[in-house]
């Protein structure tokens, strides 16, 4: 009797311990663990929140007795999304878990500080997961790895790539480019695709044509092609005023004014219904093009690798599902995470009926099914990790320095800025915002 009541009151007491320390042990493992988890998702579309909730059936099949709350946030792009959920959080949301790239891992690990390192839970579960583990390429897995501690496990990711009109190519009487083409060749590509027949200097049809909605999808591709890039590794300093950028910015802007060959910045949505049509025969895009390709039925287009000047390298960025210290029920949360690495699950992302191509699975195993969708080098999406490939800057303050650079390049590509002058003021902008300590 009195050795129960020793064992009760020890309990008693290591209970006190863990809450006047703050400390959450992790769940013992329960057959029907319960209770809600709060998601925060990017609300970027019409496709966006059915998906998501397809998945949580899916979840609750295995889970019946854990309810996710899906939490809307809107944005252009990830830095405006990643906005959003900091209102969200900062208004009182108590978020579990968000969906989240590589964009807003150091902003959520060095500056607000309320990412969770997954690694207890990673070694407590090492069996279970093992065999993902194995599955990945080890430079997803790095990406979410801050300090020597993995704060995320990769789920989706996305390269960007040159997709091109193969009618439009035939055309032209060009063969379709080679794996390792430079720079100069996909001038020479965009100039022959370009087509002016009433010589009035405004093409009826573009050689090429880009987005500036994000520091992903417009000018990245370009600098790292170049060998630059607009921040230091160590995210302490921005570095715009490289020649190596310069150069690769005022080769963009050329494409427009010089060269002809490529419009204003275009909305991805109408890059992907130009290059469907012709107007535009070749757009620099990741995976996520193929649910308006692939819906409209159009089969005339491949990818190639980014050009290289010499040298390639191909830009990506990883999503996938931080836990948040602001969290009511982080055990809770892991389990939907060890969900999302489930081969079920990342099927998902190579095509289905009801759900969309957008995004590239982050099991390589799972990646091969892209064969069985278009275009005909599909898993290049993948394959690109063979070579040499480089994670989009994203810095802490990652929201801030992406507004400030695309306002600078979208004055560039309007004709309205010099190339040097315009790096030269987002400089001294992103000086304040682009910084350690």
């Amino acid at each position: 009797m009195h050795h129960n009541l020793l064992k009760r009151s020890m309990r008693v007491l290591l209970v006190a311990a863990v809450l006047l320390l703050g400390v959450t042990p992790l769940m013992a493992h329960q057959a029907k663990p319960s209770g809600t988890i709060n998601f925060a998702f990017w609300n970027y579309g019409p496709d966006a929140e059915p998906g998501w909730k397809a998945i949580i059936a899916e979840f609750n099949k295995e889970y019946p007795d854990i309810t996710v709350k899906l939490v809307s946030a809107t944005g252009n792009n990830w830095g405006e999304y990643l906005n959003g959920v900091a209102t969200l959080i900062a208004g009182g949301e108590k978020l579990d878990l968000m969906w989240v790239a590589t964009e807003g891992v150091q902003l959520l690990v060095n500056q607000l500080k309320i990412a969770v390192p997954l690694d207890d839970y990673i070694a407590r579960d090492k069996a279970q997961l093992q065999e993902y583990l194995d599955d990945v390429n080890p430079q997803l897995l790095k990406a979410f790895q801050v300090n020597g501690k993995q704060y995320e496990l990769p789920y989706s990711w996305n390269p960007m790539v040159i997709y091109y009109n193969t009618a439009r190519l035939k055309e032209a009487g060009l063969e379709p480019p080679k794996a390792n083409w430079t720079r100069d060749e996909f001038l020479k590509y965009a100039q022959a695709l370009t087509v002016d027949a009433n010589k009035d200097g405004t093409p009826e049809k573009y050689g090429y044509a880009f987005d500036n909605s994000g520091v992903f999808v417009s000018a990245m591709p370009w600098i790292f092609a170049n060998g630059g890039d607009i921040v230091s590794d160590d995210f302490c300093k921005p570095t715009v005023t490289d020649p190596k950028v310069e150069e690769a910015l005022q080769f963009m802007h050329d494409l427009i004014y010089k060269y002809k060959v490529a419009p204003g910045p275009t909305p991805l949505n109408t890059l992907f219904q130009s290059i469907q049509t012709g107007d535009v025969a070749m757009i620099g895009v990741g995976r996520w093009a193929l649910p308006a390709l692939y819906k409209a039925k159009f089969t005339d287009f491949d990818i190639i690798n980014w050009p290289g000047n010499p040298n390639q390298l191909t830009e990506f960025g990883i999503d996938g599902f931080p836990i948040l210290n602001t969290s009511p029920n982080p055990d809770l949360a892991w389990e939907f995470v060890k969900f999302m690495t489930n081969k079920s699950v990342e099927e998902r992302l190579v095509g289905t009926v009801d759900s969309p191509l957008g995004n590239v699975p982050a099991r390589k195993s799972v990646a091969q099914l892209m064969s069985k969708f278009p275009p005909k080098n599909g898993l290049l999406f993948y394959n690109v990790l063979d070579g040499p490939a480089k994670l989009v800057p994203a810095p802490p303050r990652f929201n801030q320095m992406e507004s400030i650079f695309i306002r600078y390049t979208g004055s560039i590509f309007a004709d309205e800025m010099k190339v040097a002058d315009a790096m030269e003021a987002a400089q001294k902008e992103l000086e304040s915002v682009v910084k350690c300590g």
